[in-house]
Formats: C-alpha cells, sequence, structure tokens
C-alpha cells in the first residue's frame, strides 16, 4: 500500500514563518525574455539577464513584509509577498526598453529562493506599461513517499 509521509497541520504553519524570516530583507528581481529556466538555472544567468528597463531599481524591488502563514487550501501553507508595482518611466533619450520574461526572489545572502517564467512576457516600453505583482510560495503538506 505504501507509506504516508505528510506535515501536520502545525509544522506546516511553523515551516512557513520560517521561510518568512528568511526572506525578511528578499527583493524581487526581473529578468528579459530569453531566459528559459529550469532547476538547473543559477543566479549569474539570472543576473546576467536582469531587467534594466526605465524605471527599474537595479538589483530589485525590496520585499520585506511577506505576511502568512495562512492555510492553502489544497494542503499546506500559503505565504505572500508585498505588492509591487512594476512601471516603465521615462523619459530618457533614448530609453530603455525590455520584454520580460519573469522573475525571481533573492534573499539577503544572495541565494535564489525562487524563479517565475512569465506567459506571456510583460512588455515595459511606455509610459503606462507595467503590472502588479505578488509573489506566493505554498509549503505543501503532502509529501511523495520514498
Amino acid at each position: 500500500m505504501g507509506d504516508t509521509k505528510l506535515y501536520t497541520l502545525e509544522a506546516a504553519m511553523t515551516k512557513g514563518a520560517e521561510i518568512i524570516l528568511a526572506l525578511a530583507l528578499s527583493k524581487m528581481r526581473l529578468f528579459k525574455s530569453g531566459l528559459i529556466i529550469s532547476q538547473f538555472t543559477t543566479r549569474a544567468e539570472l543576473r546576467a539577464n536582469e531587467a534594466n528597463f526605465n524605471g527599474y531599481t537595479a538589483g530589485g524591488y525590496p520585499l520585506a513584509a511577506w505576511t502568512g502563514p495562512i492555510f492553502y487550501p489544497a494542503g499546506g501553507v500559503i505565504i505572500s509577498s508585498p505588492l509591487v508595482n512594476v512601471a516603465f518611466s521615462g523619459p530618457t533619450v533614448p530609453p530603455v526598453t525590455n520584454s520580460i520574461g519573469g522573475c525571481w526572489v533573492e534573499d539577503a545572502s544572495g541565494d535564489v529562493r525562487i524563479v517565475i517564467q512569465f506567459d506571456p512576457t510583460k512588455s515595459l516600453a511606455v509610459l503606462g506599461d507595467g503590472f502588479p505583482a505578488v509573489i506566493q510560495i505554498v509549503e505543501a503538506f503532502n509529501m511523495a513517499a520514498v
């Protein structure tokens, strides 16, 4: 029949709180389209493809106030970053524009915690271009039996 392994509700809440603590001084950084991510994507690759459009803060947007953990309906807990309003600004001549392929969260130590590929990509080329972003991380209850 197989072994059953899972986090208890208590353990999942504790794990979620530990992740929030580890992300207290994290940043959301954006990468340009063209980079295809996988589990082997490195911090160096992400940084080499970092966005640089007009209005982007070099090194990313601070994510100091994560919320949660709260129970996730499918099992586990979810934590959420604060809202980041990504927006193109100007003017510079010539303007620096990007097609944004995704984002990553980097903690205060520079470790990459999560990478997200956008589908579709997001264009940041003229005043008015932008998007709101909230990063959500799920810490699941059920784990595959080993």
